[in-house]
């Protein structure tokens, strides 16, 4: 039987956390500016880090660790989905979508790892910081989509890089075999 409020972290899927990482490092790179790449190398970036957390995700289920999919397979469909709004639309296929639909949809993203950072109180520390900096991160860019100026945006960036650096720090170090 699997126990779902265990407090102690049984099964940290560290390819899937360092994909997170990753994939969350280029999306915030990409939407500040001050990382001059192309937008087909941040797509390529985007597809292998999501497809990866999908993987993953599905391996976690396949283990009995519904946690761990439940918060890596809808990841790696974000990142995915992330490829078709904002890097389709800079690489000339498609147009953009307007403020309100970006706002929507990463707000409806931001009330799901709302979910999860709740759910991770009964979990370590670390996730938490990292649930908490991805709400944060998440919330504030789509705040950035209704706005004109760059306030937002810089927290969103601010705490994706703070939550990236988190998801590196618990793949590598936090939870030791």
């Amino acid at each position: 039987m699997i126990d779902y409020y265990s407090t102690e972290q049984k099964h940290v899927p560290r390819l899937g956390l360092l994909a997170l990482a990753f994939s969350l490092m280029a999306y915030v790179f990409c939407m500040s500016g001050r990382f001059e790449s192309s937008a087909t190398l941040i797509g390529v970036i985007l597809l292998v880090t999501g497809s990866i957390q999908i993987l993953i995700g599905v391996r976690s289920q396949r283990q009995g660790h519904p946690y761990a999919a439940a918060t890596l397979l809808p990841f790696g469909m974000f990142w995915l989905s992330m490829i078709g709004y904002e890097i389709f639309p800079k690489i000339g296929i498609g147009l953009p979508p307007n403020g309100i639909a970006m706002f929507s949809y990463l707000s409806i993203w931001t009330l799901f790892v709302a979910i999860l950072f709740l759910r991770s109180f009964r979990q370590r520390l670390a996730m938490q910081n990292l649930y908490g900096t991805l709400m944060i991160c998440l919330m504030s860019l789509s705040l950035d989509q209704m706005r004109d100026d760059t306030v937002f945006l810089a927290i969103g960036c601010i705490f994706g890089l703070i939550s990236a650096f988190v998801a590196i720090y618990m793949a590598l170090l936090a939870f030791p075999e």
